[in-house]
């Protein structure tokens, strides 16, 4: 889904909301991995009500839960209600395992998520790997909550609206550098 689309159908989504009063969930179900060994299966859900920075969720669950299923109310009126939904978001975060968005709304093509040498949960979007989970030591390897942020600090940027392709060009450079080659470099080490 490129990002105009992404954008249109969440502006949609929200202006419904707005003007009708419905309710929606504030997490999209995207895909799920189904693993045969172990007790979890894992679901890449996207931000429900996000406007423009895509956000891309990687959670743990056990096998008995459909991911389909996870639902946590939003509405335009209230948002998330934390008094009603305290319990739900607090389960649905005990099982993030990767996370990230994308201010720019760059590389937000094509998210999935997949397992490597029965070890190795990556999360890729955009022809580039953003994020690894080391299902053998249960830890989140590499994970940046903002990318496009942590490139911006690190590369001294200041503005998108000079030159778009060109900051798609050095943003792509710096995700391939850090990000995607570590990635595979690290799948390569730790068969």
């Amino acid at each position: 889904m490129t990002i105009n689309r992404i954008i249109n159908f969440s502006l949609i989504i929200f202006l419904s909301t707005f003007i009708f009063g419905c309710e929606t969930n504030f997490i999209d179900y995207h895909s799920k991995l189904e693993v045969d060994t172990g007790n979890f299966n894992y679901a890449l859900y996207l931000d429900g009500v996000g406007i423009g920075d895509p956000g891309y969720t990687v959670v743990r669950l056990e096998k008995n839960i459909r991911p389909e299923d996870v639902y946590i109310k939003w509405t335009p009126s209230e948002g998330i209600n934390y008094d009603v939904n305290q319990e739900k978001i607090e389960w649905f975060r005990e099982r993030i395992i990767l996370e990230n968005y994308d201010e720019a709304g760059l590389f937000t093509s094509d998210p999935k998520i997949e397992i490597i040498n029965n070890r190795h949960l990556v999360f890729s979007r955009g022809g580039y790997y953003f994020g690894l989970y080391d299902l053998k030591i249960s830890k989140d390897t590499f994970n940046i909550g903002s990318p496009w942020n942590e490139w911006v600090d690190k590369s001294g940027y200041k503005s998108e609206k000079f030159d778009r392709d060109k900051e798609e060009k050095a943003y792509g450079e710096w995700i391939k550098e850090n990000l995607d080659t570590k990635i595979r470099d690290y799948i390569e080490t730790n068969r």
